[in-house]
């Protein structure tokens, strides 16, 4: 029953004095933030740290939550620039992205499927090369690394990450720019020793979108 109401039901819930209405949204919320975050701080022990001063600054703010308004879209706001908040208070961390880094490895280990055709040397070519996207993720500055995530992670259009980020969409248009640019030089060294597929030539590697992204373009 809980699944199929809203999170702003929920929201209107706590709002009436109900206190295990929180709890409802973090169940429905947490595992989408925590998905994002992760991806922006680099750490999963980190990002359960983040994860919780988002609850702690939404519960403290929830009052403020607009009727009408998405309470993920507004979750999710606090969740970035809480993440954005805690990587510029972090000491900056160069990663060595050949070198093996076990944080990293722990990214995109997705479960394996009983009825794929997919190979176990396949899914292991897979998973060493999102390693080695997020180990080159990891090393952006902030701003880049935030776009990039919200944009080909989180699959945000350019004008829900202006708003978002409270940034002008021209503004986001080029440092996504920027970042895919950046992102696509730190991999290109790695991807090139990597085997190409079957039937595409050595020395011929895809570059436009070394990280496999769903790139959006407005």
């Amino acid at each position: 029953m809980a699944d199929e109401q809203t999170d702003e039901y929920w929201v209107e819930r706590y709002l009436a004095g109900e206190a295990s209405a929180f709890d409802q949204l973090v169940r429905r919320t947490q595992g989408r933030l925590y998905s994002s975050i992760v991806r922006i701080v680099g750490s999963r022990d980190e990002a359960l740290d983040v994860l919780q001063e988002t609850y702690i600054k939404i519960f403290r703010n929830i009052h403020r939550f607009e009727r009408g308004a998405a309470f993920r879209t507004w979750a999710y706001r606090i969740a970035m620039n809480q993440s954005i908040s805690y990587r510029r208070k972090r000491r900056p961390v160069q990663f060595a992205l050949n070198q093996n880094n076990e944080e990293s490895a722990q990214f995109d280990h997705d479960p394996e499927d009983p009825h794929s055709h997919e190979s176990n040397l396949d899914r292991l070519a897979r998973s060493e090369r999102n390693q080695l996207v997020q180990k080159a993720l990891n090393s952006l500055p902030t701003a880049q690394r935030v776009v990039l995530v919200m944009c080909d992670y989180d699959e945000l259009r350019y004008d829900e990450i202006a708003a978002i980020l409270n940034v002008p969409i021209g503004t986001i248009r080029s440092r996504i720019h920027r970042a895919r640019e950046e992102l696509r030089k730190r991999l290109l060294p790695l991807l090139s020793d990597t085997e190409p597929p079957a039937g595409q030539p050595h020395g011929d590697t895809e570059v436009s979108n070394p990280a496999g992204f769903p790139v959006r373009s407005s």
